[in-house]
């Protein structure tokens, strides 16, 4: 579901401001022991003998494709800043580009935008 608006996220308590951080640490761990299976998945299936290649590349483009889903719905998440990575700040939603940054990098990205394009068509 996309939302329509530009959004912040803020706490301002100092604990849960460390709980958020602890799970959006966990949810990113578990996100790169997912993703790696895949890659592990993609190897044993290169190396399997009693698969010829056609049956090999349809299994590794499976496998490939699921792994590139994985990662979209997970850069979209509200887990960490999309450019800096950061999982310990405020984020904000932005609705043009359906993503989540913190807000020195939306503030950053809205300048330079701001000197390309008109105000307001990406960074709302």
């Amino acid at each position: 579901m996309r939302k329509k608006e530009k959004r912040l996220i803020t706490l301002k308590d100092p604990r849960l401001r460390k709980i958020r951080t602890e799970l959006r640490n966990l949810l990113c761990k578990a996100f790169e022991l997912h993703y790696l299976r895949f890659f592990e998945e993609m190897e044993s299936v290169r190396h399997d003998e009693s698969l010829d290649y056609a049956e090999k590349k349809e299994k590794n483009l499976k496998i490939y494709f699921e792994s590139e889903n994985l990662k979209h719905h997970f850069c979209r998440a509200v887990v960490h800043c999309r450019l800096c990575g950061r999982r310990d700040l405020d984020l904000i939603y932005n609705p043009v580009l359906n993503t989540w940054y913190c807000e020195p990098c939306y503030t950053f990205n809205q300048q330079c935008q701001h000197k390309l394009h008109p105000p307001g068509i990406y960074y709302p």
